[in-house]
């Protein structure tokens, strides 16, 4: 009788690419065309069809980067696309409720709403201030009482919300981050809503005449595959930051982006 280590030792010459299997004679038994060994899922496995040899055993092999790669793929292409909520049928001008009206001063909201650079509408129903892509096909909506979560996607939107008439994307986490950088003339806000970036986005901000990633400190991870993603197609630097976007004044973010002010 093999033992495991034996079984091991003689059935280390035969090497097996991921997904592949063989059949050949025993090489215990030697039963012609009796002996199975398959590489799959991270595993070695084998067993002798002839009742009277009776081997059989597994051991782990790990699997290829590319295969997990593509098992990773694979299974993000199999989930099912998240249920998107629609876009609230009764929506009311920000400007008739003064509770909205204080959230986008308070976020440095109010001057791309007044020089029309996004639709912004409130919704009574669900309590939220809409921030609308270009096309209006969707919106996403803050929270003014408090609500989980914070933010809420309605309609679809693909690539990244832009804000603002600028050359320069300044890619932001957030809608109201987007609004707030509109305020310097030549940045466009890119709200990214979302961790990662999609081709889509990043076919969207390879047209701009220069991209700046401005995320938090603890999001630095995200920026720096943010920028290596777009080095090479379009010219990429990262801000970290140690304030929230929301809350500065025009003079603080030409500060903070280093821009001379006129």
């Amino acid at each position: 009788m093999y033992s495991y280590k034996d079984q091991l030792e003689i059935l280390s010459p035969i090497r097996l690419r991921e997904g592949e299997s063989l059949r050949v004679d025993c090489p215990f038994c030697s039963g012609r065309n009796t002996f199975g060994i398959s590489n799959k899922d991270g595993k070695r496995i084998w067993h002798c069809f002839k009742a009277s040899c009776g081997i059989r055993g597994s051991e782990g092999v790990g699997m290829e980067t590319t295969s997990v790669l593509k098992r990773i793929h694979s299974a993000q292409e199999s989930l099912p696309e998240r249920p998107k909520l629609p876009i609230p049928t009764h929506l009311s001008d920000p400007k008739n409720h003064p509770a909205v009206m204080q959230y986008l001063e308070d976020n440095n909201c109010i001057h791309a709403l007044e020089n029309n650079f996004i639709r912004i509408m409130y919704s009574p129903t669900d309590k939220r201030v809409l921030f609308f892509n270009q096309g209006s096909s969707g919106a996403v909506g803050r929270s003014l009482v408090g609500a989980k979560p914070k933010w809420k996607r309605y309609g679809s939107i693909e690539g990244v919300m832009e804000v603002g008439q600028g050359d320069v994307a300044v890619i932001v986490e957030d809608a109201a981050s987007a609004c707030s950088v509109s305020q310097i003339n030549q940045f466009k806000g890119c709200a990214l809503l979302g961790t990662t970036l999609s081709n889509v986005q990043k076919a969207q901000l390879i047209t701009f005449r220069e991209v700046v990633i401005a995320l938090d400190k603890d999001a630095s991870a995200t920026a720096i595959n943010m920028q290596r993603k777009l080095e090479g197609r379009v010219n990429t630097s990262t801000i970290f930051l140690d304030e929230d976007l929301k809350c500065l004044s025009h003079s603080r973010l030409c500060d903070l982006f280093q821009i001379t002010q006129f």
